[in-house]
């Protein structure tokens, strides 16, 4: 009975809020306005034009490693591309001397954070690897403690960018009083309690079963991905001038970017401004979505609202480069480049759960536990 009750809250909190609908669902409304983008481009793929510098615009299949080799040193991890068929040896060589636990796994091309795990240990690397079935990279973890995607736009020619919004995003984070265990402590907060499984299979029955100690401050999962519980907050307020600024500085170096969000870990919003303590994990590109619309004080008419917004964005920076003699996907590869993303975006999903169930394995309480701490590590 009292599975079944859980089952109702999880479908009630599913249904009510639109911030946990299917994209699909989420999207069919404003596809009309798509529609007429489309007839005016005279293109269905027209997206791919928005960033010439990254592969199909970024829209999808885009490599993560190309991005970041074409980033201005200093601002982005430190990472390594690997092979699946790389020997595990000279692997465990080759992340030894560059790397420390924790560390940072994620496919090389993928999407929805399918596939990210944090790995504390050798038998983890080992089990990663042999599962993995596309190529990956290590990457360094960084622990300052704040997180957000900041949606940047330049049009082609200018000097200036703009930030068009900005989310950040709160990880699960839970008190401890020394008498309920983690799972119940989850699951007395709505958000958390639709993450309780998955958590059960990324930490184990073991860990969910534990006791934290009375005040103690728990994060389970320090990554930034709102299927893993981060609360998403619109932080469109803390656009400046030095902001931007700062972003342009990021950006405008990268060849060919124009359209897309940028994730970064920082200290402070004050030091961000300034270009300090800071390090950019992922660049997206003409497939961003503008996440700040999932803040769950937001309305769903201005979420529609904002994502027609961006798409007229899109539309016209990528018309301007077209005009320009970039070209635009021809219809056959564009169909081709959906299908092998579908095929990818299958196997990424039958990984991260097999990948879930198995990095649990070989590590302690202390590992997963990533509490919140003022150990902070910056980009080298």
């Amino acid at each position: 009975m009292k599975r079944l009750v859980e089952r109702w809250q999880i479908a009630r909190i599913r249904i009510s809020r639109w911030e946990y609908w299917n994209s699909y669902l989420l999207y069919l409304p404003v596809l009309p306005y798509l529609f007429y983008l489309w007839l005016k481009a005279r293109n269905v793929f027209f997206f791919n034009a928005a960033n010439p510098g990254i592969e199909y615009g970024g829209l999808i299949m885009e490599s993560k490693w190309k991005i970041h080799k074409s980033m201005p040193t200093g601002f982005f991890p430190d990472t390594l591309l690997v092979n699946p068929g790389e020997d595990i040896s000279q692997l465990i060589k080759r992340i030894d001397q560059q790397f420390t636990f924790p560390f940072i796994l994620k496919p090389d091309i993928g999407s929805k954070g399918r596939g990210v795990a944090i790995i504390h240990n050798w038998g983890q690397l080992r089990l990663y690897h042999h599962h993995c079935p596309v190529s990956y990279l290590v990457q360094e973890k960084i622990n300052y403690p704040m997180e957000a995607g900041i949606f940047y736009v330049r049009m082609p020619g200018e000097s200036k960018g703009k930030i068009t919004g900005i989310v950040e995003k709160e990880f699960i984070r839970i008190k401890g009083n020394g008498k309920l265990t983690l799972e119940q402590l989850l699951k007395q907060n709505p958000r958390y309690l639709l993450q309780v499984e998955s958590l059960k299979r990324i930490l184990g029955d073991d860990i969910m079963r534990s006791i934290p100690l009375n005040g103690e401050y728990i994060t389970p999962v320090d990554i930034g991905n709102h299927a893993r519980g981060s609360l998403f907050l619109d932080r469109s307020d803390r656009i400046t001038a030095n902001l931007t600024a700062m972003m342009d500085q990021l950006c405008k170096p990268v060849p060919g970017f124009y359209f897309g969000r940028l994730d970064i870990r920082f200290k402070s919003w004050d030091l961000l401004e300034r270009g300090q303590d800071f390090a950019v994990i992922e660049i997206n590109g003409a497939g961003s979505e503008p996440t700040h619309i999932y803040d769950p004080s937001a309305k769903l008419m201005d979420a529609w609202k904002e994502i027609c917004r961006h798409w007229k964005l899109i539309y016209h920076i990528s018309q301007h480069n077209h005009k320009s003699g970039v070209k635009y996907l021809e219809w056959k590869e564009g169909i081709r480049l959906f299908r092998d993303n579908a095929k990818l975006d299958k196997k990424l999903r039958k990984f991260g759960r097999d990948c879930s169930l198995v990095i649990h394995h070989h590590h302690s309480r202390a590992e997963n536990f990533c509490a919140y701490q003022s150990q902070q590590r910056p980009v080298s």
